[in-house]
C-alpha cells in the first residue's frame, strides 16, 4: 500500500472514531508495523525483481490477500469482487489461487479491522508456505444522477518473505446508466487482469 493511499486511509476512517485522536494513533502505529511487513528487507530487491523478470509463472500458488476498502463498500460487495479476481486469474493462466478467509469472530476494533486481517492473511499465507500474494484497493465506488455506477480499483501481486511489489496496475471503470455494479467491476477486473504478466507454460 503507498505512503499516500495509506495516509488517505487512515484519515476517512479517522472521521468516524468518536475518540479520533487517541485511536488516530493506535491505528497510524499499526499501520507503520505493517508497513514494515510489506516493505520488508530491501536487499533481496533485485534478487526477486531478477526472478520475476520474465513474469509471474502460471504455476505459481498465489494467495489472495483482503481486499482493502477505502471507501465502506458492502461486505457482500468485496466478496463479490474476490470471486470476480480468482475467475479471472485463472482464465489468465494463474490457476493455483487460495483465498484467505475471514473469520467469523473477531475482537478487534472495526477501526482497525482492515489492518488486522491483512496481517492474519499474511501470516496465514506463510504459515503454508506461499511466497506470492495479490490484493486488491477499492479505489473508487459511486452512482451518479443517472445511476451509472464507477468504480476505481488497484491490484498488486507481491512477494510476502520481502514484500517487493512484483506487479501492479490501477484501473477506472464506469457503466452505462442502470449497469449492474457486478457487469463493470466484472469488465474492469478482466482488463486489469489481462494486463498481469504471466508466463506461459513451455
Amino acid at each position: 500500500m503507498s505512503y499516500a493511499n495509506m495516509k488517505n486511509y487512515a484519515s476517512m476512517k479517522n472521521k468516524a472514531f468518536p475518540n479520533r485522536f487517541r485511536q488516530r494513533y493506535a491505528f497510524i502505529f499499526l499501520l507503520s508495523v505493517l508497513c514494515v511487513t510489506l516493505t520488508g528487507c530491501q536487499i533481496f530487491a533485485s534478487k526477486i525483481a531478477r526472478q520475476y523478470h520474465d513474469g509471474i509463472p502460471g504455476n505459481t500458488h498465489l494467495a489472495m490477500l483482503p481486499f482493502i476498502n477505502h471507501i465502506e463498500v458492502p461486505e457482500e460487495e468485496v466478496v463479490q469482487l474476490k470471486r470476480i479476481l480468482k475467475v479471472q486469474l485463472a482464465a489468465a493462466g494463474v490457476t493455483n489461487t487460495t483465498a484467505f478467509q475471514k473469520p467469523k469472530t473477531t475482537l478487534t476494533p472495526s477501526y482497525l479491522s482492515d489492518i488486522y486481517e491483512l496481517e492474519q492473511a499474511q501470516l496465514w499465507a506463510k504459515h503454508r508456505k506461499i511466497t506470492m500474494s495479490i490484493m486488491g484497493e477499492v479505489l473508487e465506488w459511486q452512482y451518479d444522477e443517472q445511476n451509472r455506477f464507477s468504480t476505481a480499483l488497484q491490484l498488486k501481486v507481491f512477494h510476502i518473505d520481502s514484500g517487493e511489489v512484483i506487479w501492479s496496475i490501477n484501473g477506472f471503470g464506469e457503466g452505462r446508466p442502470d449497469e449492474a455494479a457486478y457487469d463493470v467491476n466484472r469488465k474492469l477486473i478482466t482488463d486489469l487482469v489481462a494486463a498481469m504478466p504471466v508466463q506461459k507454460p513451455k
